[in-house]
């Protein structure tokens, strides 16, 4: 949406006007959700914190600064409900499965496992990225996940530039040794249990 028109909607939202409300909720919603659900890694909670950023939104547009993106504004709720949502310990901890997954199709045995493995990988990152510090998860999420750019993850976080880079240089560091040793695991188990199918062979 180019910047004026996106002016325009919030101008009229300012107004009361219900419709161009919608119609920016409707255009930011899934970066909305895409960001609250790398957060939480579960579905409804990502849709009940995007639901309250955007009551949160609604209230608060006459605070709205257009020198700033209201992606970079919206961001900002959205991370902030995050973060206070996962602090406060109301998080589900039952595993559930993702969509995605259930939606496989396997009618294609090679896209399938490609899809399963690109989902592995995705639900280990995000466990993964619930055991850094508060900073480090913000800025990993924000900046490797979403890929926003150092200055709007800057800007949502109200964070210096010095500061966000060791946060997410020592993320980062913490991600990559955790695939090294989930992967080490992985392999160390397989050899485990074909060793010991050799064995049972024999």
């Amino acid at each position: 949406m180019l910047q004026e028109a996106e002016l325009t909607l919030i101008r009229k939202a300012q107004e009361a006007d219900q419709h161009a409300f919608r119609v920016l909720v409707e255009f930011h919603q899934p970066f909305a959700y895409s960001l609250a659900h790398r957060f939480t890694g579960h579905e409804e909670d990502a849709e009940d914190l995007v639901q309250e950023a955007f009551i949160k939104v609604w209230k608060n547009l006459g605070r709205y600064n257009p020198e700033f993106r209201f992606k970079t504004w919206l961001g900002k709720i959205v991370t902030n409900l995050c973060l206070d949502y996962l602090k406060s310990g109301k998080r589900k901890t039952a595993s559930r499965k993702s969509e995605a997954s259930d939606r496989l199709v396997m009618a294609d045995p090679v896209q399938h496992d490609r899809e399963m493995e690109a989902e592995e990988l995705k639900n280990i990152i995000t466990q993964l990225a619930q055991q850094l510090t508060e900073k480090q998860r913000a800025v990993f999420v924000l900046r490797d996940l979403e890929m926003l750019t150092t200055e709007e993850v800057g800007a949502m976080l109200n964070m210096a530039s010095g500061n966000l880079k060791s946060n997410l240089y020592y993320a980062r560091l913490k991600i990559k040794e955790g695939l090294q040793k989930y992967y080490n695991e992985f392999t160390s188990g397989e050899n485990n249990k074909n060793t010991s199918s050799k064995n049972f062979v024999q």
